[in-house]
């Protein structure tokens, strides 16, 4: 921002700028006419306490504050619709504004109550009503432009850091290590072999007179049953043989079958 020192009398703009978002923000700017827009752009962003920005516009406007002719901070182009005469129609032009840099006050600015919008486009948009409130003749020596009056903040936007996501943390399993016991008496190596076995023949002989004894089948053992036990009478023979009573081919007739059996009736004991 160009600062101009005033030694002499000359004249001066000042300009009220107000918020339609937030009522309670005025500022008031001075500024020389032969200072540039790119000069009003930077001490309306010290006075607001904005961040610089790459997109910034001033709009020239009616008494109703409908934009007419752009003045902008970087150079654009730009699609712009208005009417033709010639046509007697509506058409569309691509033009590219003039740059603040470029752009004095004093050969945009002929209304003495000139009426403008200032468009800002930076982390946030904000819109301010200018106008031109009155002109004056300095009467010192301050540099300009300068705030000379100061009313309201602007609300400051509070970001919410990212965090980024916490990975889950997976514990960390250690599996104790089993510490291998070694043989702390060490067998020699001889001694795991199996010695050659040594047969002895009178041995071998002796185990096979045993095995051969145990197989050996025993003899059958005949009772000598005493003549008197033998020939002793069962009591139920009657006359009869019991070794003829084995079949009943060997009766001759039923009947002689049945005065067998009639014996065992006739005697109480049965």
């Amino acid at each position: 921002m160009t600062r101009i020192r005033t030694e002499t009398k000359m004249l001066i703009y000042h300009f009220r700028i107000t918020s339609d978002e937030h009522e309670d923000f005025l500022r008031e700017i001075e500024i020389q006419p032969k200072q540039t827009f790119l000069d009003f752009h930077a001490i309306i962003l010290e006075s607001a306490e904005l961040i610089h920005c790459d997109q910034a516009s001033f709009f020239l406007t009616d008494k109703k504050y409908k934009k007419d002719k752009e003045i902008a901070l970087k150079a654009d182009k730009r699609q712009v619709r208005k009417y033709d005469e010639d046509l007697d129609q509506v058409v569309t032009e691509i033009v590219t504004p003039p740059l603040m840099r470029n752009a004095k006050l004093n050969q945009y600015i002929e209304d003495p109550h000139q009426k403008m919008i200032y468009d800002f486009s930076g982390r946030e948009h904000h819109s301010f009503f200018i106008e031109l409130f009155k002109i004056l003749k300095s009467d010192g020596i301050p540099s300009y432009p300068r705030c000379v009056k100061r009313i309201g903040e602007l609300p400051k936007r509070i970001e919410t850091p990212v965090v980024p996501p916490v990975k889950p943390i997976t514990p960390k399993i250690t599996v104790p290590k089993i510490p291998v016991i070694k043989n702390i008496f060490p067998i020699p190596e001889e001694e795991h072999k199996i010695e050659a076995v040594v047969e002895d023949e009178s041995e071998i002989i002796a185990i096979e007179s045993q095995i051969g004894n145990l197989f050996k089948e025993e003899e059958p053992v005949s009772a000598d049953i005493p003549a008197s036990i033998a020939d002793e009478d069962d009591g139920y023979s009657y006359g009869h043989d019991p070794e003829e009573m084995d079949h009943i081919e060997d009766y001759d007739d039923i009947e002689s079958i049945d005065n067998r059996f009639d014996r065992f009736d006739q005697d109480d004991d049965y």
